[in-house]
């Protein structure tokens, strides 16, 4: 059950030929500077993580000389087009973090871990492994975050999660990430309930550069990237490209990574009013997963690193839970400026994802629950196959899915005095499958697949005999097409900040199933539109002191898997936009060494529909459900703060308190997983129960030194109270349980790191050398859970945080 590693002395080995190759690689490229042209300044703000109140985006005040990102060709209108918020005067609450920030904390971290250090947000690796985050913000769960890579939204249409390893090994190419909370600055972020995710990647460049890195952990996980930028040439195009490799073991068990990623630039000036700027990015990736919870019991027993889903087999390890992805993202962007107060920005996507995971099927004892000394028995598994006879009561399978998602987004811009005006329109086409392939028998010589009970259809003349190569249990995918329409208008002056939208969105959706259907396998059309009004101002009352309000009325369309709820092409009936009402109101000072904003917030949120994993394979419970009709407030205040005593010491700070409680009782509609029959109607007693899955109470202060020149200390401390778990809906059927879910413990962390510039700043060289330690006092926590029947630790199963770790990495360029 152990993993192998470097020990302490083969890491800090590795680390010292690092850094020696490095300053050789810096000489050699010094030396040729008859072939490299220096580029001044870093591509990216240099600002910091956190609120950076007086400039949120971290850019320099309008009219500032040699500002950095000038060195990036097209990144300021993809900037402008992206709803990058960036004047402080914005009656949005706004947090960025930018490339210094992101190299230096983005060593085996997602990008929803990136970002958690701001009031409100609650991101964590969950399981552990590679890529598998969670993201909170207000309490709102993913599916009510809109995620928007250079503008163009990219949550899914089918239930509007994020599948982050997807997108992992991007970080190197980041430019900056902006988390825009509650109503968002995008017109086309349907889904901003909790918030809004804003990542803007790297751009071509105007002059020649070249970067390079490697990183390590304790734990034996490895990563390298290379990246490359052309310059501008003579006749207007310029050229960058980026790719990086992680591999090695994750902190569990079993969680081994396999990973790349890339992304081209290519961008071509064609002459003052026209230019284009093509994107090609992606990230294809195989990890090992721990995908079931654990209890008290067995972290106690096993340890945090336990994972109950792999054991050996054959003598060689092998885990049930594996995922494995690629979803190229290709973008063309065409920007046409006729004149300084006028733009047109119009921009075509296409991507076609393809992969799965491990997954099994059972008719009896299921094969995780075959143990031997906490692993997986698989030896004993196959042996029961075996001994039932011809027909395998066990079978491990590959459940693949993937979708075509292509879209077109174009937004005109016209600046009259003191007025901007914009007005687009975005569409996307959505089509998906899914379908299971046998892998393995485990040594029986067939799968008898019962069509006849699980079904629609029946047998219907198809032969139930599976063997390896088969589809079984499901072949169903969903075509969506969804529009929206868009305008709005915003006022700047010296005192003022005021913006309108106005939005408006439809789409169809149909699925089809080649399982439980023959002949006729597309279902009907379900239809639905939708809309949002949102506005804001900002008074700047004196030099030093700001005050705002936004609000936002929207009616969300349902997701696609909403309108087919019970797996089958039934159209769910009675199905009903969510309706949401979001406000928020703050105050900004600014003084000579900091600032302090304060900000309250509310959201009525009505109507909520709740659609379980309509596939699981690990837990107890198999049925899938639609809980409809929740209704939810979440309320709360948030206060940040950051101080500059001395030079060369920074400090921040923020807190967050929020109240976010169900309302209302509902019912919930029980289906069965294979024939998607209505099972029961049950009810769901949750008046009154607090939202679980995020801390209602975060506390938070970071410091930020500069002791010696060149040398950077940095060090965090955050602490999470008032988390409830998550429960199921199913487990609230009893009227005199009003109890809350178990209340999990409250906890701080501390993380700290180091960095350090061997060479002075303006050489046409650079090497940095940083070091990072997570949860240095190696605390014990429990991340996130569902809750059990008797709301206490004894019935809780969840996944418990990481130890102590050491992460150790080089970064160095050259212009």
């Amino acid at each position: 059950m152990k993993r192998k590693s470097l020990n302490p002395f083969g890491r800090v080995l590795l680390l010292c030929v690092l850094l020696l190759s490095g300053q050789m690689t810096a000489a050699i490229a010094s030396s040729q500077k008859s072939t490299i042209n220096h580029s001044t300044g870093s591509p990216g703000p240099q600002n910091g993580a956190g609120s950076n109140l007086q400039n949120p985006a971290g850019a320099p005040e309008k009219g500032q000389p040699g500002r950095p990102d000038s060195l990036h060709l097209n990144l300021e209108e993809i900037i402008l087009q992206a709803n990058f918020v960036t004047d402080r005067q914005s009656p949005l609450r706004v947090a960025t973090v930018d490339q210094k920030s992101i190299g230096k904390k983005a060593i085996g971290y997602t990008y929803p871990e990136l970002i958690k250090n701001m009031p409100g947000i609650y991101a964590t690796s969950e399981s552990g492994s590679y890529g598998d985050a969670r993201i909170n913000i207000r309490g709102f769960k993913q599916e009510n975050i809109s995620v928007l890579l250079n503008g163009i939204p990219i949550s899914g249409l089918v239930t509007g999660n994020m599948f982050w390893n997807n997108w992992l090994g991007l970080s190197d190419a980041t430019h900056s990430i902006q988390v825009q909370k509650g109503i968002g600055a995008s017109m086309l972020s349907d889904n901003s309930v909790g918030g809004t995710i804003n990542i803007i990647t790297q751009s071509t460049q105007a002059k020649p550069s070249t970067s390079m890195g490697m990183y390590i952990t304790d734990y034996g996980q490895y990563k390298s990237h290379l990246s490359v930028n052309s310059g501008q040439t003579a006749n207007g195009w310029a050229f960058s490209a980026m790719g990086s490799y992680a591999w090695g073991n994750g902190y569990p068990q079993s969680t081994g990574v396999n990973s790349w990623a890339y992304m081209v630039n290519i961008s071509k000036k064609i002459n003052n009013q026209h230019s284009l700027l093509f994107t090609a990015l992606g990230s294809p990736e195989r990890h090992k997963q721990r995908s079931s919870r654990l209890t008290e019991a067995e972290i106690n027993q096993y340890g945090l690193a336990y994972n109950k889903n792999w054991g050996y087999h054959n003598g060689k390890e092998r885990n049930l839970s594996e995922n494995f992805y690629h979803k190229p993202y290709l973008t063309l962007h065409h920007f046409y400026k006729p004149s300084p107060k006028r733009e047109l920005a119009t921009a075509i996507y296409l991507s076609v994802g393809h992969g799965g995971g491990k997954w099994s099927e059972s008719k009896g004892k299921r094969i995780i629950d075959f143990r031997a000394e906490g692993l997986v028995d698989w030896d004993a598994a196959e042996q029961a196959n075996i001994t039932a006879g011809a027909s395998a009561q066990n079978i491990v399978t590959d459940y693949l899915a993937g979708h075509t998602q292509a879209g077109f987004k174009s937004n005109y811009s016209r600046k009259m005095a003191s007025w901007t005006f914009n007005a687009g329109l975005h569409y996307q086409y959505y089509s998906t499958w899914e379908k299971e392939k046998i892998t393995d028998l485990l040594g029986a010589e067939y799968w008898y697949e019962e069509y006849a009970t699980k079904s629609l259809a029946g047998l219907a003349g198809r032969n139930p005999y599976k063997g390896i190569g088969d589809m079984v249990r499901t072949y169903n995918g969903k075509l969506i097409n969804h529009l929206s329409l868009y305008t709005s208008a915003q006022y700047n002056s010296a005192g003022w900040d005021i913006r309108l939208g106005a939005s408006a969105m439809g789409s169809t959706n149909q699925r089809w199933d080649r399982y439980n259907y023959i002949g006729d396998v597309y279902s009907k059309t379900a239809t639905g539109s939708g809309m949002s009004i949102k506005g804001g101002v900002s008074r700047k009352l004196t030099r030093a002191l700001s005050v705002y309000a936004n609000a936002a009325i929207y009616s969300r369309i349902p997701y696609s898997d909403i309108y087919f709820s019970s797996g089958n092409n039934n159209i769910t009936q009675g199905v009903k936009n969510e309706n949401n009402l979001l406000a928020e109101a703050g105050v900004r000072y600014l003084f000579d060494r900091g600032s302090v904003e304060l900000t309250l917030y509310h959201a009525l949120w009505k109507n909520k529909s709740i659609m379980s994993n309509p596939y699981k394979q690990l837990d107890e419970s198999n049925n899938r459900y639609l809980v409809r009709g929740l209704d939810a407030v979440h309320s709360g205040i948030e206060i940040t703060g950051n101080y500059t005593p001395v030079r060369g010491l920074s400090l921040e700070g923020f807190a967050g308190l929020g109240d976010w409680k169900w309302k209302n009782d509902v019912t919930a509609n029980i289906y069965d997983p294979y024939s998607s029959l209505l099972i029961q109607q049950i009810h769901v007693y949750s008046k009154g129960l607090p939202v679980g899955d995020a801390p209602q109470l975060q506390l938070s202060l970071s410091a930020t030194a500069n002791p010696v020149r060149n040398l950077e200390l940095f060090a965090d401390w955050n602490f999470y109270d008032q988390m409830y778990a998550d429960f199921n809906p199913s487990d609230r059927q009893d009227i005199n349980d009003r109890s809350p879910s178990y209340r999990i413990p409250s906890y701080s962390l501390i993380n700290g790191g180091i960095s350090w510039s061997p060479q002075p700043r303006g050489r046409k060289t650079s090497t940095v050398v940083y070091a990072r330690i997570g949860n240095i006092l190696n605390t014990r926590y429990i991340e996130r859970g569902r809750d059990g029947a008797s709301h206490t630790i004894e019935s809780f199963s969840g996944f418990w945080g990481s130890p102590r770790s050491i992460s150790l990495g080089i970064r160095l360029s050259f212009q």
